[in-house]
């Protein structure tokens, strides 16, 4: 059996003479546009990898289009070596440490440093907007430099989770740059010459739109920087620092926030009462998710009294008409009549923190025929 190869590109090897040069030139030429058309559309990134060893067009093509990336292990790549690989990089996920560290089995002082890669997204990839750093070690002067450098005028997600080394001073450099800067026009005239030459506009706007810090190890010096934050930004999207077990958090901030920022889809927060975040869930008309706060004790007798008391204390909290997503820390069965107005449209609830039995979980959860998600504690008597 006879065969005939052809390579990527679409060029007959057995072509010759200039006619056929020019056609094959031109068969070159289309194939690439087709193929720089297509492979974008290939997202699995183990698709894309197996594109990218088909030739070395298409490893080319590759190199050119990918967007995302995630490294699985910091120390599996170096960030030069990603920059040349892929420098129209958009979106990079990294990963430092092994999952042991979640239980204390690895030391502090494993690795897992951000500093080299965010020295490398600041020097050589310019249309970076998304940044997702997990458990890594992450300082106050690497937030600095992706606020106040150009890389941070483009960044529109930086998540860092389960991330430790930085105090609420490195997130107060994000709250503070968080800001439209626009540098004017300048219009060069040479009347003698006759030559008008315009320098284009330079708008640079920090558009960050998602902040999240689940679950990351944060020195807490101040409140500071969520007032920053809610100052200077209005595009905010989704805002999360549950289990951050920051405490000088202010309701107020909060509401600065929903009020401006429209567009406030999610926001999961550490301890803050409910009963003073009234003025934020009236704000937030976006609202779709929301997770955190608290329920204070109540004070003195027991029984039908106390929950009377309660109800009372939490009667003005009225939950977003488009919530669909709840979590609520140390929910009692005496706060639970809270839910039942927007519990028919809940679509995932999170009950991990809250304190309700059996009984409770039952009689919540009949109200809810929309549910798709629940997330809740199994009782360790249960595998008993």
């Amino acid at each position: 059996m006879e065969s005939k190869k052809v390579n990527c590109s679409g060029s007959n090897s057995s072509s010759n003479g200039s006619g056929s040069t020019a056609a094959s030139s031109s068969s070159t030429g289309l194939y690439d546009t087709v193929w720089e058309c297509v492979i974008p559309y290939v997202q699995d990134p183990r698709d894309r990898g197996a594109v990218s060893l088909v030739c070395k067009r298409w490893y080319e093509i590759d190199a050119i289009t990918r967007k995302h990336v995630t490294i699985a292990l910091c120390y599996t790549a170096t960030p030069q070596r990603l920059s040349r690989r892929f420098p129209q990089l958009e979106s990079l996920k990294i990963k430092g440490k092994p999952r042991a560290a979640m239980f204390n089995l690895i030391d502090e002082d494993w690795g897992g440093y951000v500093t080299p890669w965010v020295e490398e997204v600041i020097g050589a990839f310019g249309r970076m907007k998304a940044l997702h750093f997990r458990r890594m070690i992450v300082s106050d002067t690497d937030l600095e430099l992706l606020a106040t450098s150009r890389a941070g005028d483009l960044l529109e997600v930086l998540k860092l989770d389960k991330c430790s080394g930085f105090t609420t001073n490195g997130l107060l450099h994000i709250g503070r740059f968080c800001r439209q800067n626009t540098l004017l026009l300048i219009c060069c005239n040479s009347s003698e010459s006759g030559l008008l030459t315009f320098c284009r506009t330079a708008l640079f706007i920090v558009n960050l739109r998602t902040l999240s810090m689940e679950e990351s190890t944060i020195t807490e010096n101040d409140g500071e920087w969520l007032h920053q934050l809610a100052l200077n930004n209005t595009v905010l999207e989704h805002l999360n620092f549950y289990t951050t077990y920051l405490t000088t958090v202010r309701a107020g901030d909060i509401e600065l926030i929903a009020s401006r920022c429209p567009s406030l889809a999610s926001i999961k927060i550490s301890d803050c009462d409910i009963s003073d975040l009234t003025g934020f869930f009236r704000a937030a008309a976006s609202l779709e998710e929301f997770g955190g706060g608290s329920f204070s004790e109540s004070p003195g007798r027991a029984g039908e009294i106390v929950s009377n008391e309660q109800l009372e204390r939490y009667a003005s909290v009225a939950f977003p008409p488009r919530l669909s997503r709840l979590g609520l820390s140390f929910l009692g069965k005496a706060e639970m009549p809270i839910l039942y107005p927007v519990a028919s449209k809940l679509k995932k609830l999170d009950l991990l923190f809250a304190l309700l039995d059996t009984e409770g979980h039952c009689q919540l959860l009949q109200r809810c025929p929309n549910l798709e998600f629940l997330e809740h504690m199994v009782p360790t008597s249960s595998f008993a």
